[in-house]
């Protein structure tokens, strides 16, 4: 099944393509991610102001150092700032030099804008803010001196990465890292925010799923695409770019998707705690893949095989599954990089539409896995559904009995 979304698509409001920005699909310091990559976002040029803005979000880049946003401190930001990013004389931002500070406040912009497009349209609607009864729309401060990024109530502020005393690469230039904040956002918009006390789960939940809404906004990238299926030919078994959540300076990176952790060997921190969810969701993205690949013809292999976990395949399979899906890449590049679309929609649309049926009050992981099993059969794919409950349970997370 596909869903797909087509990020240059015509606005049947204006007959516009959208407006053109610049974005690293990755941070500029990673080889192969030097130059940023033209993309399109929906909102069509002339509803983008200075900022940039628009209906939904706006950027203000203060001009002298600002403390990090902590209650009772809130947005607004009324002080003096920097000159705002301005369009082109063809209602386009990617003139803007991207060693520029205003390249960098389209840049936090744009990747917002993208990622909220992608999952707007694995949705079916409009998402509407949390916060909307206080704030009308997001404020996106791009760069404080901070350590860190946070996503708040009605805003979203990034720091500075530390590579080494010489070195700082601004968070806002990082699509991980961004999206991942974006997908706290995202996740209060659809499924409220706790009344009582939430469970540890929840919130290993809201970052497990704010990572997968990183990683599979990435995948909407062609060059990740390409990149990545010829690093690895076809085979994501491998360690690879993908897995790697929120890659930093050198070959450091936050966290890992594709991880072996279950619920018995990991702790209540919270990041932590996340990674059996996300090593379960991961590891269906991969599977479905690989399944998809092989019951098209275009991988031969034994079912059995392409359907099992890295961990649990000895030596000689897995030197099986890379010699076929080598061959099979040599052969059919562009329907390998079609059944990865495939998947990354099916399990995008899934994870999206599961968010309006769960309670935050009573979350937990097998609540969660349970809603996104009902989506796959909803869209009519309950084999994605098993292949989930299978990762699900082998990491010590038992939805059904």
């Amino acid at each position: 099944m596909s869903i797909y979304v087509d990020q240059q698509s015509v606005s049947p409001k204006t007959g516009s393509l959208g407006t053109r920005f610049l974005i690293y699909p990755q941070v500029p310091h990673v080889a192969g991610y030097e130059k940023p990559e033209t993309v399109w976002i929906s909102t069509p040029p002339g509803e983008i102001k200075a900022g940039p803005a628009d209906r939904r979000m706006y950027v203000v880049d203060p001009l002298f150092e600002k403390p990090v946003y902590e209650y009772p401190y809130q947005p607004p930001f009324v002080g003096d700032s920097f000159p705002p990013a301005e369009a082109g004389p063809d209602g386009h931002f990617d003139h803007l030099d991207p060693n520029s500070r205003e390249f960098v406040c389209a840049h936090v912009f744009a990747t917002l804008r993208r990622v909220l497009d992608i999952w707007e349209s694995y949705l079916g609607h409009e998402v509407i803010w949390h916060f909307a009864q206080t704030y009308e729309r997001l404020e996106i401060i791009p760069q404080v001196n901070w350590h860190n990024a946070q996503s708040g109530y009605g805003y979203i502020e990034l720091g500075i990465e530390r590579g080494d005393r010489e070195n700082a690469y601004p968070y806002a230039l990082n699509f991980d890292v961004i999206a991942h904040e974006f997908g706290h956002a995202l996740i209060f918009a659809e499924m409220g925010t706790p009344t009582s006390t939430a469970s540890r789960q929840y919130f290993g939940y809201h970052e497990s799923v704010s990572d997968l809404i990183a990683l599979i906004s990435l995948l909407h990238f062609d060059s990740v695409l390409d990149r990545l299926l010829r690093s690895t030919n076809a085979n994501l078994l491998t360690m690879n770019e993908l897995n790697r959540i929120a890659e930093l300076a050198g070959d450091k990176q936050i966290r890992t998707a594709s991880n072996d952790r279950k619920m018995s060997t990991v702790s209540d921190a919270v990041h932590d705690l996340s990674k059996p969810f996300t090593g379960a969701i991961f590891d269906t993205l991969v599977e479905l893949y690989h399944r998809d690949a092989v019951e098209r013809g275009l991988v031969d292999l034994p079912r059995e095989v392409s359907h099992d976990r890295l961990f649990e395949l000895d030596h000689h399979e897995i030197e099986l599954i890379g010699k076929r899906f080598a061959e099979a890449y040599a052969a059919r590049s562009f329907l390998l990089k079609s059944t990865l679309e495939n998947a990354r929609d099916l399990l995008g649309s899934a994870i999206a539409r599961s968010w309006s049926t769960l309670d935050p009050n009573t979350l937990n992981y097998a609540v969660a896995g349970a809603a996104i099993a009902d989506q796959f059969d909803e869209m009519g794919a309950p084999f994605a559904g098993d292949i989930l409950m299978e990762n699900l349970e082998w990491r010590e997370i038992v939805v059904r009995t």
